[in-house]
Parts: C-alpha cells; structure tokens; sequence
C-alpha cells in the first residue's frame, strides 16, 4: 500500500517577514518537526550584496500546510573564503562559544586575514582582540540582534576597525554561527 505524501511550504521566522521560503514532502507533519533547511540570504531578503551568506532554519512546527522555522545558524560559502586568503596575507581563525543576552549559547567562527605575513606574536594579539570584541558584542545582545548584525557584516565592519589597531586587517568574515544545544 503506497502512502500518499503532502506538500509543506517553509516559512521563514518573523524577523524574515514570514516569507516562504522552500517546500517539502512529507506522509506526517510529525516528521517534519526537528528537519533542517539551508536557504541563501538572497532568497529571504533580496539582498544580493551577500549573496555568498547561507541561513540555516530548523522545522519548530507544523499548523496546515504550512512549517514554521527558526534560525539556528549561518555559513559563508566556501568560495568566498578562498577569496579572502590569498598569497602573502596571514589567516587567523577565532572560534568561540557565547551566551547572548537572552540566554542563548552559540558558537562563533571568524575569520581574518592580516594584511601581510607576520609573526605569531602579532596573529595572537590579533586574535585575543577579535575574541574579546566578540565576546563582548555578543553577550551585550540578543541572539535575533546579533544574528541580524552578523548577516549584515556590521559586526564585521567594526571588528575590522578593533582589529586593525593592531595591524592592518585585509578581510573579516564570521564564517558560521551555530546554536549550541
């Protein structure tokens, strides 16, 4: 006996406007519930500026055919970090785990290239910068007002600034977020 499946539109969450954003199949709305979604940024916002940006949603609930979703990340594709790192520039990476205002916890992945090659001494100033200016950005917001600054690059605007006082900074790109538990 064939079971007959349904169509479900994505919807993406309220400070996306709601838009839908995908469909999917499924026997059971139940199984939908827990699934998880990459849509580009373009998609949500018509902002082509940041094409490179990919949101990930989670299924939070099913009512009709419609699934509701909620944020729980985003990546930076690949390719625009090859860009970034390119020959006689020096990569330093950041990863951290922050707790926002609200209460949640969220692992951030920077990003930067310093202008040319320095020693490590420079690379571990410049990093304990970034760290620290994360950190505080972080916990001094909620998690829909950091999510939102990220995707928009203010944070890595004034990241670059923080940085640069250090030694000049080529790139910035928070290159993944993700909820943590």
């Amino acid at each position: 006996m064939a079971l007959k499946k349904q169509w479900y539109e994505i919807t993406a969450p309220k400070m996306f406007g709601e838009r839908v954003v995908g469909e999917t199949l499924a026997v059971d709305p139940k199984q939908l519930v827990g699934r998880k979604v990459q849509v580009s940024i373009v998609e949500v916002s018509k902002d082509f500026s940041r094409f490179f940006v990919k949101l990930n949603f989670k299924i939070t609930d099913v009512s009709g055919t419609r699934a509701a979703t909620k944020l729980v990340g985003h990546d930076v594709m690949s390719e625009r970090i090859y860009r970034m790192v390119q020959r006689y520039v020096r990569r330093v990476d950041v990863i951290q785990d922050v707790v926002t205002k609200d209460g949640v916890k969220v692992r951030v992945k920077t990003v930067f290239t310093l202008a040319r090659r320095v020693n490590s001494a420079l690379k571990t100033a410049a990093r304990k910068v970034a760290f620290d200016f994360i950190e505080k950005t972080a916990t001094a917001m909620n998690f829909d007002d950091l999510m939102q600054s990220v995707i928009k690059g203010d944070i890595q605007h004034r990241l670059r600034r923080e940085c640069s006082k250090v030694y000049p900074v080529a790139n910035v790109e928070i290159r993944k977020t993700e909820v943590m538990g």
